[in-house]
């Protein structure tokens, strides 16, 4: 399946838009302490397939790149914005951080959807602290912010795991994309198929 820059651009585009919507859903500009509950539950929802998509458009990117040898070099500062994206960081709350996985060997490696390391358990009923799902937003705009770098540092990544021997990945359907906005779902959507004929030359690459 044809990929194109410009698909990818959408993508990262839509995914930026949903993430802000969860931001305005949460308030995060006020920094509550906790969030209703159907609030968290939406959050959280919406946050699980935008992490899942996050991560395959990165996937996809760095599935193809050609890596130069790596030389070494001095130690640089924080990767620029991509173009058109603002620096809003000043504006998140100050919560413990979250780091969304995008290669291992349980989760990533077979790129079923998930989210990052705070696991989701809420009380029963009453207000849910919203540190977790602020921490998981703080994350995604992380990815959404350079992901030209973190798909560079993927592509590093895969191409060690395929030089051990790992078996082929493979990237399954989507799953509630009719959740989202029609134009990122059109993107979830085409996604598995677009990374799993980049993933064909797998075993033979090298």
């Amino acid at each position: 399946m044809q990929v194109s820059d410009a698909f990818i651009a959408h993508g990262l585009e839509q995914a930026r838009y949903v993430l802000f919507n969860v931001r305005n859903l949460t308030d995060m500009v006020r920094a509550p302490v906790t969030l209703r509950r159907g609030t968290a539950q939406r959050a959280r929802a919406k946050l699980k397939i935008l992490e899942t998509i996050v991560r395959r458009l990165l996937w996809l990117i760095a599935l193809g790149l050609t890596l130069a040898p790596v030389r070494p070099r001095a130690a640089t500062g924080p990767a620029p914005l991509a173009q058109g994206v603002e620096d809003v960081t000043q504006s998140f709350p100050s919560v413990p951080a979250c780091r969304i996985s995008l290669v291992g060997r349980a989760m990533d490696m077979t790129l079923t959807e998930g989210s990052g390391h705070f696991p989701d358990t809420i009380r029963a009923s009453g207000p849910v602290p919203a540190a977790r799902i602020f921490a998981r937003i703080i994350a995604l705009h992380g990815l959404l912010s350079a992901p030209d770098a973190h798909a560079k540092r993927l592509a590093r990544s895969l191409e060690r795991i395929r030089r051990e021997g790992e078996a082929r990945p493979v990237c399954m359907p989507a799953s509630g994309a009719y959740r989202l906005l029609a134009e990122l779902g059109l993107v979830a959507t085409a996604l598995p198929g677009m990374i799993n004929a980049r993933l064909e030359t797998w075993e033979s690459s090298g």
